[in-house]
């Protein structure tokens, strides 16, 4: 999380980035009036930008999502209800949710200072960008040296084209936050995207189209995530206080663990069942029909899919709120094991050291050594724009992150880490 304060210090905006796929969604804090915007949180953000409210004794005004997330669970509908502030959607938007509804050219007041709302379709076409104080939130129409894929979920890159021209025009010290972070910079400017971004730079609409018309895989459990941010299905949530009360009583649910198998392996809820959500769908039999179901994960994302994908066969869950996090913070008890470094936190631990390591024995020792830093660079700009980290799967066929043999249904295994996710970045060749 990382705050900035505009010079006329009117404005102070914390950046929330998600660990593992590049997801940037900000809190936007009117100094004044102490009132805040919340854009794109994501539910596994709510508790971060709860805590950040307290401690900034700001209210929040509004919440809302730039577009319909396909590759994420939203969190604005959960923010708003736990701190009172209002939803805004695209008047585009088929969000089944009471909402303000705001177009293209509305304003609205935070405080003293006035949001104007730009319509940014391309990606999605209920994507809006938003502009205030000299900075632009553009969503996932443009990244720093990229823009929104448009190969799914209604998208058209003749739209994304027309929206490009429209931040063409701002002037070039707009300052640009993105709602993904693929290269290293969650932070840029219009001046520079006009400089370096290839997309942005693309004067021949059907050269752009063809370019962004590739199609790929779309983000994994994209029907159970949309179904959950357009408010078609929303899994109740149980606080872990009161599953730990339940559990104690003469009926206590069947506590469910969608998490990978090394992660239910390193830490688990005494009495819980290991099914990976890879396996549920092949494995649902495994769960007794007439019991009160509670879904397990670490952060609650994962369980609310979970519980979505029970729903539509029929069975009802709940969710443990907060999930695991949620459990440990709350000091409940829980039954530790093996522990092991998650895959990604291998692979950033590596690659930052392999980067750093290049430019240290390329400044001292020969400037060939750089290369070993661009290696690297390179590799993890591929992973982000293409969704494969082929470091990570490596890293996954290593005894230490295999994990171990289960006796019983439950000792299926599943892939030992998470490689990042089919992203929201389209394919635009290099970047600058």
């Amino acid at each position: 999380m990382t705050p900035t304060t505009t010079p006329a210090m009117t404005l102070t905006i914390e950046t929330f980035r998600a660990p593992d796929d590049g997801c940037l969604a900000y809190l936007v804090v009117d100094e004044a009036s102490r009132t805040a915007l919340a854009i794109d949180p994501r539910l596994d953000q709510v508790d971060r930008f709860v805590d950040a409210l307290a401690v900034r004794k700001t209210h929040l005004a509004y919440a809302l999502d730039t577009h319909t997330h396909a590759d994420h669970l939203s969190g604005v509908r959960r923010l708003a209800q736990r701190t009172g502030g209002a939803m805004l959607a695209h008047q585009s938007s088929k969000l089944r949710a009471p909402a303000r509804r705001v177009r293209g050219g509305e304003t609205f007041a935070l405080g003293g200072t006035t949001v104007t709302v730009l319509d940014a379709p391309g990606h999605t076409p209920d994507s809006l960008a938003l502009l205030l104080e000299g900075h632009l939130f553009t969503g996932d129409a443009l990244f720093a040296g990229g823009a929104g894929r448009t190969d799914f979920m209604g998208g058209s890159a003749s739209d994304l084209y027309d929206t490009l021209r429209t931040f063409e025009a701002l002037p070039e010290t707009t300052v640009v936050h993105p709602g993904h972070d693929y290269v290293g910079r969650a932070v840029t400017t219009i001046g520079e995207e006009k400089a370096q971004n290839p997309l942005l730079n693309e004067r021949d609409r059907a050269v752009f189209v063809g370019r962004l018309s590739v199609r790929r895989e779309p983000p994994a459990n994209m029907a159970a995530l949309l179904r959950h941010n357009l408010g078609e299905a929303d899994a109740p949530v149980v606080a872990p206080a009161e599953l730990h009360a339940r559990l104690d009583g003469d009926t206590p649910p069947f506590l469910l663990d969608v998490r990978t198998l090394l992660e239910f392996q390193s830490e688990r809820i005494e009495g819980s069942r290991s099914i990976p959500l890879d396996q549920l769908d092949a494995r649902i039999d495994e769960i007794p029909e007439r019991a009160e179901v509670v879904v397990v994960c670490r952060t609650g994302v994962r369980a609310t899919i979970a519980a979505e994908s029970l729903a539509r066969a029929g069975r009802q869950a709940q969710v443990l709120d907060g999930g695991m996090v949620a459990w440990r913070r709350a000091q409940l008890p829980i039954r530790e094991g093996r522990k092991r470094l998650a895959v990604d936190r291998q692979v950033q631990l590596i690659a930052g050291s392999m980067v750093l390591a290049g430019i240290a024995m390329g400044t001292l020792v020969n400037p060939w050594f750089l290369g070993l830093s661009a290696f690297f660079g390179a590799g993890l700009t591929f992973a982000g724009a293409t969704g494969t980290c082929g470091l990570a799967l490596l890293l996954m066929k290593l005894p230490w992150n295999r994990p171990l043999p289960v006796e019983g249904p439950a000792g299926a295994t599943c892939a030992a880490g998470n490689a990042a996710s089919s992203t929201c970045a389209a394919s635009a060749g290099p970047r600058g």
